[in-house]
């Protein structure tokens, strides 16, 4: 390492020259007291690796994490013999799962496919995914049940305690413009206008904002509420490979909202208003 000055100077000549005759040479800082710490981007990965290659006998060669939403986990081995090196790709939420989680990763990972093993290991690793990707989905949901006219949680609650017993655990919310983002049922639909949707992952119903005016009666609301309420108690019945969301016991039910015949004929006869009303809504292009 060269000093500043003179490139050629060495640090023990640089030593000898600061001490001075008679003095104790002075010891250089070639590195600061504190050096500081640099973030390592893969720091998790590779603590990952770590835990994983201690469970399976260090038989991970290589290890990726990824953000797909559908695959948990994909294993591959380049030969065809017990304990051969093992490269793994894995959700990077298992980077915080905890011993017991890794320890079923490591199972499945070395286990036989379709095995006993290899099954319960599995139940363990879509529970965590599972939990884990509930609460990422929570944290990105933007839930706005206040609206300019109704607040959707007092008509949420009202019905549910008068039709559902007050067991329907359900966030509501007044949705984007164009309803989009539901997972599940998008039935409740007038013409070309959804009116409501509910999705059975999020536990949310999302009510259009075109609903949301001073001039929609209270009854035309809680109607599509209900409706909506009506699908989160009542999962799709699953006939012949087909999912059937509005069974006649479905539409049974329904009819015990006493208004609703006169919201239907409300909505028919304003149907024009309400889509001129959606296409007010849409963001303008620049």
């Amino acid at each position: 390492m060269s000093t500043t000055g003179n490139p050629r100077i060495s640090a023990r000549q640089a030593q000898r020259s600061a001490a001075g005759p008679g003095r104790r040479p002075v010891q250089l800082e070639l590195f600061g007291a504190q050096p500081a710490l640099v973030p390592v981007p893969n720091a998790p990965r590779f603590d990952l690796l770590r835990r994983l290659n201690r469970l399976t006998g260090g038989r991970l060669r290589s290890l990726e994490l990824t953000d797909n939403r559908r695959t948990i986990l994909s294993v591959r081995s380049d030969r065809v013999i017990n304990r051969a090196p093992l490269e793994l790709r894995i959700h990077r939420s298992f980077t915080e799962a905890p011993e017991e989680v890794l320890a079923a990763v490591a199972t499945f990972v070395e286990s036989k496919r379709g095995s006993d093993r290899a099954r319960e290991a599995l139940a363990v690793i879509r529970e965590h995914f599972s939990a884990h990707r509930a609460t990422a989905r929570k944290r990105r949901l933007r839930i706005i049940p206040e609206g300019t006219t109704l607040d959707l949680r007092e008509l949420r609650d009202d019905l549910n305690g008068r039709y559902f017993e007050g067991r329907l655990a359900v966030d509501i919310s007044w949705g984007k413009a164009a309803m989009v983002g539901a997972q599940s049922c998008r039935r409740h639909r007038t013409s070309s206008l959804q009116l409501g949707s509910y999705s059975y992952e999020d536990k949310l119903i999302r009510i259009h904002r075109v609903l949301d005016d001073p001039r929609v009666p209270r009854y035309v609301v809680e109607a599509v509420v209900h409706h909506e309420l009506l699908h989160a108690d009542m999962p799709p019945e699953v006939r012949g490979g087909k999912r059937l969301f509005h069974t006649p016991e479905f539409r049974r039910r329904e009819r015990l909202y006493r208004n609703l015949g006169r919201a239907e004929r409300w909505i028919g006869e304003h149907l024009a208003e309400l889509l001129r009303a959606r296409q007010a809504l849409k963001p303008r292009k620049r």
